[in-house]
């Protein structure tokens, strides 16, 4: 691809709407027509199970029991690969719609990291024997050195296919990382975390990206700067203090964008609230973007929301709602970065 333009926008992928093929499309257009440049495929589905569900069914060892997934032992990496259908979906948009693929730079996917997944694993006996229950309540998958190699070199070949695709950034979703790495690394080495991450991104050609929510630890940081990434995507919105932790010259030296939360994602109901009342002030949006200018400067930054707007739809209760807040967000930023620009 072509060296980016930047500072561009772009989503993290979540969007508050149930999983229909109409509503993916329309939050595809929608994104394209407010001015994103990189759209991200819609993720109407929870980021766990849209992999760890089909896995399986692929997997013996692995079941899923009540939104629950259990491991009870050694398994083989499947062959076939899962979640494929999202990125034939941004293919087949731009192929049926070839002046809205003119309007973008270029698109994104949203994938979930092998750490995230191995997370959200429980182990069985006798994989489970002689863990203890540290940070979880119970032995998970990413205590195990092997459980995360294995869903690292899996996402390693779901990432590849998704560059084959044409996508031009895709994002290893790893927001357990924020929690593994603070002041220690829990359960692995440093050298173990960034050789993992490197190998689950080593398949992607253009913009291999990583998006950890959260307020990121000096340690986190440094490590992350060590990986392959070209994109870290984190949250400054809701966590200003990343603020300083992240440094202009760190980020030139290792050839990374950064990748800065410009618009809350989390947030609740206000009594009698109207859309209006959720969206960002664009003269605090301005102020906002212009300092990450100042502080990054213009040429290593990104523009997009916190995280994704996914727990939104639960949190109003009603989609059409939770939407229409999502769309008049993303506009502002994408106006509020027009002007400053």
């Amino acid at each position: 691809m072509n060296k980016p333009i930047v500072p561009f926008t772009t989503v993290v992928g979540s969007f508050p709407l149930s999983n229909t093929k109409e509503n993916m499309e329309r939050a595809f257009h929608d994104q394209i027509n407010i001015g994103i440049d990189y759209p991200c495929y819609p993720q109407l589905v929870a980021m766990n199970p849209q992999f760890l569900t089909p896995l399986s069914r692929l997997i013996p060892e692995l079941e899923e029991i009540n939104d629950t997934f259990y491991l009870s032992g050694e398994f083989k990496i499947p062959d076939q690969l899962v979640a494929l259908k999202y990125g034939n979906f941004i293919v087949e948009f731009l192929k049926n719609h070839p002046d809205e693929e003119q309007a973008i730079q270029g698109t994104k996917a949203c994938l979930t990291g092998p750490f995230t997944l191995a997370s959200e694993i429980l182990l069985r006996e006798p994989l489970s024997k002689g863990f203890k229950p540290i940070i979880f309540k119970e032995p998970r998958g990413i205590m195990v050195d092997w459980v995360v190699q294995k869903f690292a070199d899996y996402m390693k070949d779901v990432a590849k296919a998704y560059s084959d695709f044409g996508i031009n950034i895709i994002s290893m979703d790893e927001p357990i990382l924020s929690l593994l790495v603070g002041n220690k690394i829990w359960f692995h080495s440093e050298e173990f975390v960034i050789e993992m991450l490197n190998r689950a991104l080593s398949g992607i050609k253009d913009l291999p990206s990583i998006h950890v929510c959260g307020r990121i630890s000096p340690k986190l940081y440094n490590l992350l700067l060590q990986t392959d990434v070209k994109i870290m995507d984190h949250e400054f919105r809701t966590n200003p203090k990343n603020f300083n932790v992240f440094q202009k010259k760190d980020l030139e030296a290792h050839g990374k964008y950064l990748a800065m939360g410009t618009i809350q994602t989390s947030i609740s109901p206000i009594p009698g609230g109207k859309i209006d009342d959720y969206i960002e002030d664009m003269d605090f949006l301005k102020s906002f973007i212009k300092k990450g200018f100042d502080l990054y400067g213009k040429e290593n930054l990104i523009i997009k929301p916190d995280c994704g707007f996914g727990a939104l739809r639960k949190a109003f209760d009603n989609e059409e709602i939770a939407y229409k807040i999502t769309i008049a967000k993303l506009n502002s930023m994408v106006q509020a970065l027009k002007e400053v620009k």
